[in-house]
Order: C-alpha cells, then sequence, then structure tokens
C-alpha cells in the first residue's frame, strides 16, 4: 500500500518518514533483506530524498536498516541466529553492568518513575498486541538502565541494543497468540514467550530501585543469558512466525500447528524463558 505524506506544516518531517518505514518493517510490508530504493520510495511518501536519507540513517542506527557499497545500497536487516549470538554475548556483559552502575548511583524519582512506565508500557501491549509499541517500549527500557549508568563508554553501544531489539522481535505478527513455537520439547505460544519476560524486566528494575548493585547485574546477564540459551532456534521460529504473518497479511487464517500436549506444569516451571 502506498503511503504519502503531506509535508506541509510538517516541521518533523523526518519524524514522519521513520515512523512510516518502521511501521512497514515491523508489520513485514518490508521484509528483512528488501532493499530500499531512495527515489522510489520518496516517490511513494511524497518527500524529497533529503529527509529520507535522514531517515534511513536513524533506522540504522536503531537496527531496522544497514547499508553497504558506501552507503548507496540500503536494506531491511536480516540477522541469523550466529549473528545473533554474538549480539547478546556482548549484551549480557553491556546490560549487566549497566545495572550494577545504574543501582549503585541510585534513581532519581523521575527516573524511577520513567522505568515504570516503560515496564508498564511493554505489559499494555499484550493484549490487544501491538508489535510497533511493544519493541519501542522494550528497547527504550534496555536502554534506560545504560542511560542511568553514568558510563559515557557504555551509552555509545545503546545502538547495539536497538538493532539487537530489532532483530529479535522481527518478523512481527498481529496474533502471537496463534503461533505455537517448540522451547525444550514443549510447544508454547509466541505470546507466551512475549508475556513471560516481564518477570524478569521487573525484577531488573526492582534490584536497581532497591539499590542493590550485585543483585541488578545477576538479573540482567540472567535475562540476557536466557535468549543466549535459545538463539539456535530462532532461525527455525523465524520461519514459523513468517508464514504467519503471510497468511494474516493476506488475509487468511494462520497456518496451524501441532496441538501441545498436555502440561502439568506450567511452562515457566518446565523451562526458562526467551528475554525479549
Amino acid at each position: 500500500m502506498t503511503t504519502t505524506l503531506n509535508v506541509l506544516n510538517r516541521p518533523r518531517l523526518v519524524d514522519d518518514v521513520v515512523k512510516v518505514l518502521r511501521e512497514k518493517i515491523i508489520r513485514g510490508e518490508l521484509p528483512a533483506g528488501t532493499q530500499l530504493l531512495q527515489i522510489d520510495l520518496a516517490n511513494q511518501l511524497g518527500v524529497s530524498r533529503t529527509p529520507l536519507r535522514e531517515a534511513f540513517r536513524i533506522l540504522e542506527n536503531d537496527g531496522y536498516l544497514k547499508t553497504s557499497n558506501n552507503n548507496r545500497t540500503v536494506e531491511v536487516v536480516t540477522f541469523t541466529a550466529a549473528e545473533m549470538r554474538d549480539m547478546y554475548e556482548i549484551r549480557e556483559a553491556i546490560d549487566g553492568l549497566a545495572a550494577r552502575l545504574a543501582a549503585a548511583r541510585g534513581l532519581s524519582p523521575e527516573a524511577e518513575a520513567e522505568a515504570k512506565r516503560l515496564l508498564a508500557e511493554m505489559a499494555s501491549t499484550s493484549k490487544p498486541h501491538d508489535p510497533l509499541r511493544r519493541v519501542e517500549a522494550h528497547t527504550a527500557f534496555h536502554s534506560f538502565f545504560v542511560e542511568q549508568s553514568g558510563n559515557a563508554r557504555l551509552s555509545g553501544l545503546i545502538p547495539l541494543i536497538g538493532a539487537s531489539s530489532a532483530a529479535l522481535f522481527l518478523p512481527f505478527i498481529d496474533n502471537p497468540e496463534g503461533v505455537e513455537l517448540t522451547v525444550g520439547g514443549s510447544k508454547v505460544t509466541h505470546k507466551q514467550l512475549l508475556d513471560e519476560s516481564q518477570d524478569s524486566h521487573r525484577a531488573i528494575l526492582d534490584a536497581v530501585v532497591e539499590r542493590k548493585a550485585s543483585k541488578a547485574e545477576t538479573a540482567a546477564r540472567r535475562h540476557i543469558a536466557r535468549t543466549l540459551g535459545l538463539v539456535d532456534r530462532f532461525d527455525e521460529w523465524r520461519k514459523v512466525i513468517a508464514e504467519a504473518a503471510t497468511h494474516e497479511h493476506d488475509g487468511g487464517p494462520a497456518a496451524a500447528a501441532p496441538a501441545a500436549k498436555p502440561r502439568s506444569q506450567s511452562p515457566a516451571r518446565r523451562r526458562k524463558g526467551a528475554a525479549t
């Protein structure tokens, strides 16, 4: 679908271009690996190439796009499971250090309120599922502790958080309850994996608020380690999710998944959830 922006009375046109392109990527209208042609996109959006190039720069910094060939080629990111492992091995150290430093410094009342707002924002995107708000709040939540760490060098790694978060969530679907994934021999829905991460997010924030530096670092590292434990399944999961997303966008029913076997325990007790 073509989206044309009204360029009149828009002092922040770049923000509008970023919003439109990000939504198209998250909704699967611009799938991973798609090359973005400046002239075509500028015509579709009704903007000049100057704000479009700036939007590309922002989206690359946020982890949605990558450039090559001296910035002449722009495409939607796609990360293999091996590349995801590389990023999250670094994230385990970054997130742990950031949480420890933020806890040691303490949060102002305003900062604490902002962190709780982001946590609530993630929870509110669960039902009804809102993938765009989810990825924005998730990235902002993890970046928050880096920003509160007081370490300028660490803050320079925030783009990695954006890139790894975007890679973790794509492709997105509107009905994650309808997609079953295999975890440790059990079938769980994509929505369960998203929801269960809230507990570990809350554990990180609680430890930082309590100014328990060691506890905060442990909670943050454990949260990321859960993703590392599942990252080898991501390539397989993406295929399942992408197929379901295709059915959604085509207006057809989602592909049927095998029924899950009855479980005597809750999924949370039988495995560790992904650090989404």
